[in-house]
C-alpha cells in the first residue's frame, strides 16, 4: 500500500507562475482554482518557491489593518527553498517528509525537474483511504475464497467420512444417522419404515477361489444393482464386509419384502459366476426384512432393535437354503 507511486494519486491541477506574478493575480487564481498553494517557477518551470493560503490570509489581515500590497510580487512573499519529489517517489516518502517537516503539500516534478503536479495532505489522506479500502476488499475476497475452499474441503471430508471407499455407497456411520432420523419420525408421527439386511452367499468361498480383486468387483457390481433397484427416497448402505442394508421410509412389511425380492432377482439376473458356491453357479443374495409402524414403536425402543430383527430374518434365510427373502416374525424373538 505505501509503495504506491505518487503519480497515482497526485493532483495535476496546480496553480503556478513566475516570480514576477502580482499578489492580486495569485490570490485570484488560487480562489478560482480552489487551490491552497501557488507554486513559483523559474523559466524552466522548475519550482523555486511556494505561496500558501496562510500567506495570503496574513496579507489580507495586513490590508485590513491599512497596509497596501499593490506592488507585491511572488518573489516578495514566497517561501524558499522548495522541497520537491519526483513522480517515481512512493507514498512512504511523502508520508516521511510531511511528518518530519510538517508540510501540508509537496510539489512534484518530472525527471527534468519541471513541475507536473502537487500532493496535498488531503490527496495523501484520500490515497491512503482508497488504498485501505482496496486492501480491505482484497482481503475480503481472499477470505471469501479461502472460506469457500475450506467449505469445499470440509464437504469433501464429510462425504468421504460417510461413504464407503470401494463401492461409493453410504457407510455405517451414515446409516446410523439415517436410521435415527427414520426412527424419530416413527416415534413422533407414526411414520412406518422398513430395513432390508442382505448378505452375499458364500462370499468367503468366492474370495478364496477367485481372489480379492474379483471379490471387490463383485461388491461394486452388487452396489450398483442395489442403487438401481430402489427408490430415490430409499438409501443403500454398505453394512460391513459382504453385507448391505437398505432403508425404506413409508414402507410396510409387505412392500419391503417385494422390494427385497426385486433386489434378489436383479442380482441373480447379473449372472456373476460363482463356481465355488454350494447354492448356485452364480452370485446370489440372502435377505432379511424387518418393519415398524406406529403400533409397534412401543415394542421397539431403538432403531438398533429393528436392525437386529432384520439380522434374525437374514439368519433364517441362510438356514433355509440361501438365495431367498425372509421377513421377521414373532417366532424369531429370542
Amino acid at each position: 500500500m505505501i509503495d504506491q507511486p505518487i503519480s497515482g494519486f497526485m493532483s495535476r491541477r496546480v496553480v503556478y507562475g513566475d516570480e514576477e506574478t502580482p499578489l492580486r493575480e495569485i490570490v485570484s487564481r488560487m480562489r478560482i482554482a480552489e487551490q491552497s498553494a501557488f507554486i513559483v517557477c523559474d523559466e524552466r518551470r522548475a519550482p523555486i518557491g511556494v505561496i500558501t493560503e496562510s500567506d495570503a490570509i496574513g496579507l489580507l489581515e495586513g490590508a485590513l489593518a491599512g497596509h497596501f500590497f499593490e506592488n507585491t510580487r511572488a518573489c516578495d512573499i514566497m517561501a524558499t527553498p522548495v522541497t520537491t519529489l519526483p513522480e517515481s517517489a512512493c507514498m512512504s516518502e511523502v508520508i516521511r517528509i510531511m511528518t518530519k517537516r510538517t508540510f501540508r503539500r509537496i510539489p512534484i516534478v518530472d525527471d527534468k525537474g519541471q513541475l507536473t503536479g502537487i500532493v496535498n495532505l488531503t490527496d495523501l489522506q484520500d490515497a491512503m483511504n482508497t488504498a485501505l479500502e482496496r486492501r480491505g476488499r482484497d482481503l475480503e475476497v481472499a477470505v471469501m475464497a479461502r472460506t469457500a475452499e475450506l467449505q469445499a474441503a470440509n464437504e469433501k471430508l464429510e462425504r468421504l467420512s460417510q461413504h464407503d471407499g470401494l463401492t461409493g455407497l453410504l457407510n455405517r456411520r451414515a446409516m446410523s444417522t439415517r436410521m435415527a432420523e427414520l426412527h424419530s419420525l416413527c416415534e413422533r408421527h407414526g411414520n412406518p419404515y422398513s430395513v432390508i439386511l442382505m448378505d452375499i452367499d458364500h462370499f468367503k468361498l468366492f474370495n478364496d477361489s477367485q481372489g480379492h480383486l474379483q471379490g471387490d468387483a463383485i461388491l461394486e457390481a452388487i452396489a450398483n444393482t442395489l442403487e438401481r433397484s430402489v427408490r430415490v427416497a430409499d438409501s443403500v448402505f454398505r453394512y460391513g464386509g459382504e453385507e448391505f442394508l437398505v432403508t425404506l421410509p413409508e414402507t410396510s412389511a409387505t412392500e419391503a419384502e417385494l422390494v427385497a425380492e426385486r433386489i434378489r432377482r436383479n442380482v441373480e439376473t447379473l449372472g456373476l459366476p460363482h463356481p465355488a458356491s454350494p447354492t448356485a453357479d452364480h452370485v446370489t443374495l440372502s435377505l432379511g426384512v424387518a418393519s415398524i409402524d406406529a403400533e409397534e414403536i412401543a415394542d421397539i425402543g431403538r432403531w438398533e432393535d429393528l436392525v437386529e430383527r432384520a439380522d434374525r430374518a437374514l439368519y433364517r434365510a441362510k438356514e433355509s437354503g440361501r438365495n431367498r427373502v425372509v421377513g421377521w416374525k414373532e417366532s424369531d424373538r429370542a
